[in-house]
């Protein structure tokens, strides 16, 4: 089986397809079993050598273009779906269901991996991305913020509202979604939205520090200003993840790419950014600060975070 037989648009292998023969349909069922093809819905193939190269979210797009193409009529794709059309980032893993949006009175059922959210919109909230039908950035934001876990739409959220991080299609303003969330056609979930929308900051440099301000709050810590600015004596400034000025307190998000990503290494070897890291700390605790520090392991175990930052001399408030 050769990647030619994949659809040169969508990378996949539609039965449906002019091009396809009985022939070809037979062969690229049969090679399911061998192990050579991926189904991802009925009708809808890929090569297996094809799909093992795809990271989490393009494999989610395929799912989510094997629905568009099944489907009779043109759905529009939201919630997660649309964010993963997007590039807005998540605090989950993707799902596996794809989400549509369909106006109440459908009569469309949610199966067969596809999840149907019967709710009012305009048709001006809706674009075309890429041949699909998708909701916009701002919609697919306040759909997320009514719908799905606090972290996940405050993650989106931060993302889109950051203008150093998201791209400018994305880009959204707290304006823009205060106004949508009051005049939208929709009111269920407004409450949930609106909180989401108070808690989400423009200036959260990645997915990371987004989860870490979910933890630190309901944690019930104080909330933090971010990305404060201190001299560096060596030239230029430091700018700080998180900090509680009135405890002398800075906190620092530390992840793997830090020492492994070419945006944060800059031409420096990982041992270079240990030693400018431990200076710029150095720096930091001169001015009477006290820094700690965490990583993905204490974002998963709140319990670990939460000893952090007790003993760190933070106080819980709430």
């Amino acid at each position: 089986m050769t990647d030619d037989r994949l659809d040169p648009r969508t990378g996949l292998f539609l039965v449906k397809s002019l091009r396809v023969t009985d022939s070809d349909a037979r062969q690229f069922r049969r090679s399911l079993d061998r192990g050579q093809g991926t189904r991802l819905r009925r009708g809808v193939f890929t090569t297996a050598d094809r799909w093992g190269t795809l990271g989490s979210r393009e494999q989610y797009l395929d799912r989510i273009r094997a629905v568009v193409e099944t489907r009779r009529h043109d759905p529009v794709i939201s919630h997660q779906s649309a964010a993963a059309m997007w590039g807005i980032p998540l605090a989950a893993d993707w799902p596996r269901a794809v989400h549509v949006l369909a106006v109440p009175s459908a009569r469309v059922r949610s199966k067969n991996g596809v999840f149907v959210h019967r709710s009012g919109f305009e048709w001006d909230e809706v674009v075309e991305l890429d041949g699909v039908l998708v909701t916009n950035p701002a919609r697919t934001l306040l759909d997320l913020a009514r719908t799905a876990s606090f972290a996940d739409a405050v993650v989106a959220l931060d993302h889109c509202m950051n203008p150093r991080r998201a791209a400018p299609e994305v880009l959204v303003y707290t304006s823009e979604l205060a106004e949508l969330l009051a005049t939208g056609v929709t009111v269920r979930g407004s409450a949930r939205a609106q909180r989401a929308l108070d808690f989400a900051r423009p200036n959260a440099d990645n997915p990371g520090e987004s989860l870490s301000r979910v933890a630190i709050f309901e944690l019930g810590f104080p909330d933090p200003d971010l990305q404060c600015r201190h001299r560096n004596p060596r030239g230029g400034w430091y700018f700080t993840d998180f900090e509680w000025p009135e405890f002398r307190l800075i906190g620092e998000l530390d992840g793997r790419g830090k020492y492994l990503k070419e945006e944060f290494l800059r031409g420096r070897t990982p041992g270079q950014v240990v030693v400018d890291e431990k200076v710029r700390e150095d720096h930091l605790r001169a001015e009477g600060f006290r820094v700690v520090r965490w990583g993905p392991a204490e974002l998963s175990d709140r319990a670990a975070l939460d000893r952090m930052l007790k003993a760190a001399g933070l106080p819980v408030i709430r």
